[in-house]
């Protein structure tokens, strides 16, 4: 059986995997033993996710972001 979610649901989905992906950038930038090219395409992925949150108005977050792509950036 196939469930469709509502445009909300997919939309709270989405916001939540978000701040999942940030929150694993966040600590393997604290590790050192994260090879550099895993770092530079996490950094890549935080950066689009930035641009999407503070374009849809979730910019609270930015400051938090940019600590954590300048973390992985090492």
């Amino acid at each position: 059986m196939k469930v469709k979610l509502s445009d909300d649901d997919r939309d709270k989905l989405a916001l939540h995997t978000a701040f999942a992906v940030h929150q694993i950038a966040r600590w393997m930038a604290t590790r050192s033993d994260v090879p550099p090219d895993i770092r530079d395409r996490l950094r890549g992925h935080i950066s689009a996710i930035e641009g999407v949150l503070v374009t849809t108005g979730h910019d609270w977050i930015k400051d938090e972001i940019e600590a954590t792509e300048a973390a992985l950036h090492g």
